[in-house]
């Protein structure tokens, strides 16, 4: 699993926006506490990381750097 394959899972839950490590998930791609928890389910069910294990991590994520570093910690 790579980076740039955390942003596409994350794009395809957040139709019609690009994604980048450096962006905000709140400020620049409108991500809310529904929306993030879309994302966690969504990088659950397709990269078969236990998400629920790091929820605590994934609710304070501010970045989706933060999300990436989470999902490739979790694989390792």
């Amino acid at each position: 699993m790579t980076e740039d394959e955390i942003c596409r899972i994350i794009a395809g839950v957040l139709p019609g926006r690009d994604v980048a490590p450096h962006m905000s998930l709140r400020n620049d791609l409108g991500v809310d506490s529904i929306g993030l928890m879309s994302i966690v389910f969504v990088l659950e069910e397709q990269t078969g990381i236990d998400t629920m294990s790091h929820i605590m991590e994934f609710t304070e994520a501010e970045y989706v750097h933060e999300i990436v570093g989470i999902c490739l910690k979790a694989a390792s």
